[in-house]
């Protein structure tokens, strides 16, 4: 039992580096990609964090202000609750976060 969780655990970190990589393209891979991708994260288990509510999830890696911009999101393993892969977010000042997320972590 205890090798099925590391082979799961492998494999979800897996799944959360491609998601990284996506998230990271201008198209992030395209509709029928984030589609398929999202539906895997989901079947798994795994919960995508795009806002920084869940402070813990995110490393904090560069800027000044009190507002945060997304760089990258945070995967969370739901059957665990443990972070997969830790999100990064930008301080931005509180008036240039309409265009973000401008939530503070």
């Amino acid at each position: 039992m205890l090798e099925e969780f590391r082979t799961r655990a492998a494999f979800v970190g897996r799944l959360a580096e491609i998601d990284a990589l996506l998230w990271a393209q201008t198209d992030r891979g395209g509709p029928a990609v984030r589609a398929a991708m999202a539906d895997h994260l989901s079947a798994l288990g795994i919960r995508r964090l795009e806002t920084p509510a869940n402070a813990d999830a995110f490393v904090v890696t560069e800027g000044v202000g009190e507002a945060f911009e997304l760089l990258n999101p945070a995967d969370v393993d739901d059957l665990t609750g443990k972070v997969i892969l830790a999100g990064q977010l930008r301080r931005i000042a509180a008036d240039a976060a309409q265009n973000h997320t401008g939530e503070e972590a």
